[in-house]
């Protein structure tokens, strides 16, 4: 996969947000997705641009437009869900595999539903949840040093009239923010030309560098 194109539906929940919407998503690979999220009657929320280790955000509600290097250390929140720079490529699309260096796990278990793998980190440990069928990801836990569950992704997948299997929908969950995510993929396009990766913003948007 070295291009995607997507439409679908969003919805967010927040201490601070409560709403639904749709979204476009362009994703051109090593390193480059764009986000377009509109509400209802077509009214643009927010939009997003993370590539070539910088990210640009713009929120239509404070018409304001941040800014700043793409790094672990300086993580972006997007629509209340903080952006990891090592997985946003992969996590739009749906292609998560295990990282560098996670060859054999600490435990191994299987269900009903498929296996499910942990592996130790300096900061805690990473649960995969593996499709006893396909062998795909469709579940990853982060949990930090006190055992807790900080993080959550999601995916549901669904083969396409082609017979390739395609992303479904995707659920982001973050317990410190308190917030979830969830996308719905009703069309997708793989591998088509994708335009020049640019975030249109209104010129009187007020700027914010980190």
């Amino acid at each position: 996969m070295a291009t995607l194109e997507a439409k679908g539906s969003i919805s967010v929940e927040s201490p601070t947000v409560v709403n639904s919407g749709s979204f476009e998503l362009w994703l051109k690979r090593p390193d480059s997705v764009k986000v377009d999220v509109e509400g209802p009657f077509g009214i643009r929320l927010a939009s997003a641009l993370f590539a070539h280790n910088r990210y640009v955000l713009y929120n239509s509600f404070k018409n304001e437009v941040i800014d700043g290097a793409f790094d672990e250390k300086n993580a972006p929140v997007f629509m209340d869900i903080r952006i990891n720079p090592a997985d946003v490529v992969d996590t739009f699309c749906g292609t998560r595999g295990f990282q560098p260096g996670e060859t054999a796990p600490d435990s191994f278990s299987t269900g009903d539903e498929g296996y499910s793998l942990l592996f130790s980190h300096h900061r805690g440990w990473t649960r995969y949840s593996v499709d006893g069928e396909s062998l795909r990801l469709t579940g990853v836990e982060h949990i930090d040093s006190t055992g807790e569950v900080s993080s959550e992704e999601k995916y549901q997948y669904d083969l396409a009239r082609d017979g390739t299997v395609q992303l479904q929908s995707l659920e982001l969950t973050q317990e410190k923010l308190q917030s979830t995510v969830m996308l719905y993929y009703d069309h997708i396009e793989l591998n088509a030309p994708v335009a020049a990766m640019l975030l249109e913003v209104p010129p009187d948007a007020r700027r914010v560098e980190r």
